[in-house]
């Protein structure tokens, strides 16, 4: 019986985790664009690297928590590129200024960019930048 309730327990855990499931990355950007452009949506473009230790304390902090996940799901279309993967990718990290990690930009659905976050923020800020941005972009 003991072995059943704390399984019960983790199994309530694990949904309880998912009931907002972390954010839907695309993994490719021109189509996140092309999403954006269906959807009338800003694309978040997330450049980060492997090594990058507050790229990973974004990830832990800001996009496990379920408020910025809502914002980002019902305003934004997210995807994430490492420039150390591909050449179009560092092309991209070029074209958006990146100088650093994290930097977060954000396009319109022309690939034009109207905003940026560049390093770390706690999740409450981040999703207060994210508020700001789109309020900015629907004038």
């Amino acid at each position: 019986m003991k072995k059943f309730v704390t399984g019960m327990i983790l199994g309530l855990s694990v949904v309880t985790a998912n009931a907002w499931a972390d954010v839907s990355w695309e993994q490719n950007y021109d189509t996140a664009l092309q999403k954006a452009q269906k959807e009338q949506k800003l694309v978040m473009v997330d450049v980060y690297t492997d090594w990058c230790g507050w790229c990973k304390k974004l990830d832990k902090d800001a996009y496990s928590n379920k408020d910025v996940t809502a914002k980002l799901s019902r305003d934004f279309i997210s995807v994430k590129i490492n420039p150390e993967k591909t050449a179009a990718n560092a092309k991209l990290a070029k074209q958006f200024g990146v100088n650093g990690y994290p930097h977060i930009a954000f396009v319109d659905k022309t690939g034009k960019k109207v905003a940026e976050i560049v390093g770390y923020l706690p999740a409450d800020q981040f999703l207060k930048r994210l508020n700001q941005i789109s309020e900015q972009t629907k004038k």
